[in-house]
């Protein structure tokens, strides 16, 4: 066997070790780079981590727009109790009321987006634009969706003596004499509102619509015979209706409701065209445009984690009120909030309702 010359040796090493450099360099660069993103990703896991150490550090305070005594403070203050513990800060309920809820939104949407102040939303804030042109906010720019907070049927009510009893007597009353019954609300634009205006759109009757700046004078009213009824959230006029005070009329649901079990549905009282449809109301937290996303995860969080809480479930039923089905995250209560917004602005433009100034 002929001898390999020196030279030729000395090019196939050279090649070999070349080779040899290449793939290390090449398996060198490639462990670099996933150290690099290792590191990377632990960095943010801690920084996520320091992050959800360093927030919150002071009480949160929680907004709403209606005034003491209603269903949104009952909810409120049942939120903000296990959310407190949840947070490890004190939630404090405050109080902005006006505007059918969105002089709170508003007053949230111009503060500063650090998770420290938030506003219970609901139906009233997403018509905003449409019942309040002169308002300085814009619910779906200027707030962004933490969580879905409860939903909540509505039922009819009217006073004991009343000569309501069903919706039979509405429909015969108010064709008879156009514009004579009275509906209240706790303030134009909110749900109870709405809701009246839907039963004269459908109903296709004239009743007069009577709004007030929150649910515990209208029940008063009611009482006292001084409203014909209220289409109310069933926190809020259920313990009247306990105490004998009140007569539920109809529920605004698809079904029957378990606190009200003799109480007919809209469909089994004689109004076919909303069946199936879910008419109560929801409420949900929302933060100023700009907040961390990570200050949104954590609050998010928090809600849940409040209400898988069985104390706090049961405070929420025994008020009326029903937990949210999963998933409950922020881009589900947009979805939400969105398909809401279509639906009501479409009402007021059908029956015509003109902006407040």
């Amino acid at each position: 066997m002929a001898a390999t010359p020196p030279g030729a040796m000395r090019n196939v090493s050279r090649a070999l070790l070349q080779r040899w450099n290449g793939d290390e360099m090449h398996h060198l660069k490639r462990n670099l780079a996933l150290l690099a993103l290792a590191s990377t990703t632990l960095s943010w896991g801690a920084m996520a981590s320091e992050q959800d150490a360093v927030y919150p550090q002071r009480p949160i305070t929680l907004v709403i727009g209606f005034p003491p005594g209603g269903s949104a403070d009952a909810l409120a203050r049942l939120l903000a109790g296990s959310m407190s513990e949840a947070l490890g800060q004190k939630v404090i309920v405050q109080y902005k009321p006006g505007a059918g809820s969105n002089l709170g939104a508003e007053y949230v949407a111009h503060a500063a987006p650090d998770g420290y102040t938030l506003f219970l939303g609901g139906r009233p804030n997403i018509i905003h634009r449409t019942m309040y042109g002169s308002m300085k906010y814009d619910f779906s720019r200027d707030l962004i969706p933490v969580g879905l907070a409860a939903t909540q049927p509505f039922v009819m009510v009217s006073g004991i003596h009343s000569q309501i009893t069903t919706l039979d007597d509405v429909m015969r009353i108010a064709r008879t004499y156009p514009g004579a019954l009275t509906c209240a609300s706790p303030g134009t634009g909110t749900t109870s509102h709405l809701l009246c205006e839907l039963l004269q759109q459908e109903m296709d009757i004239d009743i007069q619509h009577v709004p007030y700046s929150g649910g515990s004078p209208v029940l008063t009213d009611v009482i006292g015979g001084r409203i014909d009824f209220y289409i109310a959230p069933l926190a809020g006029a259920l313990p009247q209706i306990q105490a004998g005070q009140l007569r539920p009329v109809v529920t605004m649901s698809s079904r029957r409701v378990p606190a009200l079990p003799d109480v007919p549905t809209l469909e089994e009282a004689g109004v076919p065209q909303l069946s199936g449809l879910e008419l109560g109301g929801w409420s949900g937290l929302v933060a100023p445009s700009g907040t961390p996303p990570h200050v949104v995860a954590k609050l998010n969080r928090s809600i849940n984690t409040a209400l898988l809480d069985p104390a706090l479930r049961d405070a929420l039923t025994r008020h009326a009120f029903t937990t949210p089905q999963p998933p409950n995250t922020p881009a589900a209560f947009k979805e939400l909030i969105a398909e809401e917004t279509d639906r009501w602005n479409q009402i007021l433009q059908m029956r015509n309702i003109k902006p407040l100034h």
